[in-house]
């Protein structure tokens, strides 16, 4: 028991055991996956084994070669699914695992992170920056003034404008 604490956990000591219970510390999602695991597999196999028994009970009942014939079909399909859904089970195990690892991994890069970047920041005095000189407008030259909105020359200003694109060669 000890031995199965000590990998759960990583040590035997209660308090230990506590802190990281409380303080989120150590991800304890491995431990606690295989037991959830482990539980919907039993379930699987009950489930194949009430499958097994009602096609075999359904066979017995019904005396005909045809009847058996059904319960065996029946019998394989059900063996197939419970096949099929061993093989789910375990790939939403191991998808809840993956993000999990994620996480962890996340975890450790931020620590990483915090250990190559100095602690001690100096403050950052601002400096003054004089803004380049702009140079006087031109008033001989002056722009044409835009057409007005109303008016149809302006189609950039028109939100409904859709261009169309006629032959006029035909």
């Amino acid at each position: 028991m000890q031995r199965t604490i000590r990998q759960v956990f990583g040590t035997t000591r209660p308090r230990d055991i506590w802190l990281n219970l409380f303080t989120f510390d150590q991800l304890l999602t491995r431990p606690i996956i295989h037991i959830v695991y482990w539980c919907g597999l039993g379930l699987l196999f009950i489930g194949a084994l009430g499958w097994a028994g009602i096609m075999v009970g359904t066979g017995i009942k019904d005396a005909s070669i045809m009847g058996w014939l059904l319960s065996f079909g029946l019998l394989v399909v059900g063996f197939l699914g419970f096949m099929i859904a061993v093989l789910a089970w375990r790939s939403v195990c191991e998808l809840y695992m993956a993000v999990m690892n994620i996480a962890e991994d996340l975890r450790y890069l931020r620590q990483f992170q915090e250990k190559l970047t100095p602690q001690s920041f100096a403050p950052v005095t601002p400096q003054a920056v004089t803004p380049p000189p702009v140079a006087a407008p031109d008033t001989a030259a002056v722009a044409e003034p835009a057409p007005p909105s109303g008016s149809k020359d302006n189609i950039l200003e028109d939100p409904f404008f859709r261009p169309r694109f006629e032959r006029k060669d035909l």
